[in-house]
């Protein structure tokens, strides 16, 4: 496994898109409805989940770690509201 930032990113986008892609599949009856996941909810904690992962590979003290994660939260959560509106407005779901 590589150690270096750029590696772990793009795997962290890519879990993001593939987490998108599922919830969007959901809510166009693509996919069964057994996985019914909420894209608010889900991009909100893959940022924090993201942002945490990020403080502890620089290692940074837990304080600064909680910062991390809340902001995380806070960005994945406007970010995933973003995403339902556009999907809203061009009236996927």
């Amino acid at each position: 496994m590589h150690d270096h930032l750029l590696f772990w990113t793009l795997g962290l986008l890519a879990g993001l898109l593939a987490s998108i892609a599922a919830a969007i599949a959901t809510r166009v009856r693509v996919l069964p409805e057994v996985i019914d996941i909420s894209i608010i909810p889900t991009v909100a904690g893959l940022g924090a989940l993201g942002f945490t992962g990020y403080g502890a590979l620089r290692r940074l003290p837990p304080d600064r770690i909680a910062r991390l994660s809340l902001g995380g939260t806070v960005l994945g959560g406007s970010v995933g509201l973003n995403l339902l509106l556009i999907a809203l407005a061009i009236q996927v779901i």
